[in-house]
C-alpha cells in the first residue's frame, strides 16, 4: 500500500482511478455521485477498521 501523501502523486500515477470517475456528460469531466459514493465506502471502510483497532487496543489494555 502506498502511504506517501497524495498530492505527492502525479496525475499519472491517478490515471486509473482518473478513467473509473471520468464521465463525458459532466461539465466538470467527472461523475460527481459515484466518485462521492466511492470516496464514502472508503471512509466506511477506514472507520470500520479504526474500530477494531480502538476495541483490540481497549482488549490488549484490558488484559
Amino acid at each position: 500500500m502506498d502511504t506517501r501523501d497524495p498530492l505527492d502523486r502525479t496525475k499519472q500515477e491517478y490515471e486509473e482511478i482518473l478513467k473509473k470517475i471520468a464521465s463525458a456528460d459532466s461539465p466538470v469531466g467527472i461523475d460527481a455521485s459515484y466518485t462521492h459514493a466511492v470516496i464514502i465506502e472508503y471512509l466506511r471502510q477506514i472507520s470500520a477498521r479504526l474500530e477494531r483497532l480502538e476495541r483490540l487496543i481497549e482488549e490488549t489494555r484490558g488484559q
